[in-house]
């Protein structure tokens, strides 16, 4: 570890900085959202970033045996985290390459443009004013000592982020003054005056908002025969012609496509707040020549607008922008997306094409012999895999921390053990495919619509999963069978051990 930056990570400054850093994003930026607790973890993070980069560098310049000057280090350390911060805060494109670049230690993370972070930038200036007091020679030992422990919780602060907001929800709309009125709280309330073609935000009074009382049932105003309602729980809207009598479907989304719809709009942040239901909240009916309009508040699904043709259609939220969300049928989620939104089951198709890898391998004649020491090796590969498949969030780093030396111990252990009798009979490793694809492919067909229930597919899963088991097992059975036949008794392998 270089003396002078580790010196400046140690610094008591950058210590506090990294304990702000921590507090701030986990506790007080939930508890109190707003611009002082915003604007309190860029501070931090000027602080922060230049020792922690300048330290990554200079022991990169180690390992390849070169020796950049410390100053010059950490003045190109704090200008950079000035030029990619003023970036990434007054550009789109920079705060999209940061949110990618950081989906790779925190997948949920989220990195919004905004220029007035830069009010964080003189913080740099403190940087190094702590950097010229770190690098003093009195001060550098204990400080070196500080930053061993320091290091974790400086890459923690970086990595940790305030919880990511659950999709915006439409809860209620009305019509006011001649225009639509959809409201999405702690969103926006936004209006159409053109039968849902374009949007605006509503400049009507906050306390007459439709938000406090939303209407399950509107009737067309010159026919109070002809309603529509909403189904409670569902993406399903019904009308009636003869004042509620009888009522039929007028639109729907089947329930396997509306569970795919709540995977879609699922927070990704495990401890952010869960989004809303994708379900029919609110209905409301305008009257324009020609006939009337239909408009339908679907929660996280947006709004479903029926035009006076009778045409039913989807508009979703767009991305935020500088005039702020807007609804649009080109930004409505799609009802299937092939191999999206099944990242979980991937996992788990993972999982299960290991365990029958391993399995197949412990039929053959080396794990036989040393079942103690193949079963240890194989189960601290297995739960390498599970650690990486299960983690979230923060603990995405630990988890890949933990993965490398474990998979590769668990892999060079599996193979001496496998390797160590000349294997043959090689055939029952095609399990392993096998027990990927039984596993996978019927969600793959969940996220393209057939099967459209999620039930089903994990229905189709289990059965397929136990037609690979029982076809493996027999011929497990058949090829130990033949191994008896060709040595005389089969090897018992707890007696070698």
């Amino acid at each position: 570890m270089s003396g002078a930056q580790a010196a400046w990570l140690g610094h008591p400054v950058t210590v506090a900085a990294i304990g702000v850093l921590i507090v701030n994003d986990l506790v007080l930026k939930p508890a109190w959202p707003g611009v002082v607790t915003g604007k309190l973890s860029d501070v931090a993070g000027m602080l922060v970033a230049p020792p922690l980069l300048a330290l990554f560098v200079a022991y990169a310049a180690r390992i390849a045996r070169r020796v950049p000057p410390g100053g010059r280090t950490a003045a190109g350390a704090i200008a950079l985290t000035g030029v990619l911060f003023a970036w990434m805060k007054t550009t789109g494109t920079g705060a999209e390459a940061a949110t990618r670049a950081w989906a790779v230690l925190v997948p949920s993370s989220w990195v919004v443009a905004d220029p007035t972070d830069l009010l964080a930038l003189p913080a740099l200036a403190v940087a190094w004013l702590v950097w010229r007091r770190a690098a003093l020679p009195p001060r550098r030992d204990a400080a070196r000592a500080r930053a061993l422990v320091v290091l974790p919780a400086a890459v923690f602060a970086v990595t940790a982020t305030s919880a990511v907001p659950p999709a915006p929800s439409a809860h209620a709309v009305e019509v006011r003054d001649g225009e639509i009125v959809v409201a999405v709280p702690d969103w926006f309330t936004i209006a159409s005056a053109d039968g849902g073609r374009s949007w605006h935000e509503w400049k009507g009074s906050r306390s007459r908002s439709p938000s406090s009382a939303p209407a399950t049932r509107a009737c067309v105003p010159s026919d109070p025969g002809r309603c529509y309602r909403v189904v409670p729980n569902r993406l399903r809207v019904e009308q009636t012609s003869d004042g509620g009598a009888t009522w039929t479907a007028a639109w729907e989304i089947s329930r396997g496509r509306q569970g795919w719809l709540d995977r879609v709009y699922e927070n990704p942040d495990p401890l952010g707040e869960r989004s809303g239901a994708a379900a029919s909240q609110a209905v409301a009916v305008q009257e324009v020549p020609g006939g009337h309009v239909v408009a339908v508040a679907n929660g996280t699904d947006g709004v479903v607008l029926r035009d006076v043709s009778g045409r039913w259609r989807r508009l979703g939220f767009s991305e935020p922008g500088p005039e702020g969300a807007r609804l649009s049928e080109s930004a409505a989620a799609p009802l299937a997306s092939p191999g999206k939104r099944i990242g979980p089951e991937l996992g788990a198709a993972v999982l299960v094409a290991l365990a029958a890898l391993l399995a197949a391998l412990g039929t053959t004649e080396g794990p036989r012999r040393w079942p103690v020491r193949f079963g240890i090796c194989a189960g601290v590969l297995w739960t390498s895999v599970l650690l990486v498949v299960t983690a979230e969030g923060t603990g995405g780093l630990i988890a890949l921390l933990l993965f490398v030396p474990m998979f590769a111990a668990g892999t060079a252990g599996v193979l001496a053990v496998w390797l160590r009798s000349r294997p043959r009979g090689t055939r029952l490793l095609l399990a392993a495919p096998a027990a990927f694809a039984a596993v996978f492919l019927p969600f793959l067909g969940w996220s393209l619509g057939v099967p459209g229930d999620y039930a089903v597919a994990v229905l189709l899963a289990l059965l397929l999963c136990a037609v690979v088991l029982v076809v493996a097992v027999r011929a497990a059975v058949r090829a130990r069978a033949r191994g008896t036949r060709e040595h005389g008794r089969p090897i018992r392998g707890a007696a070698k051990e």
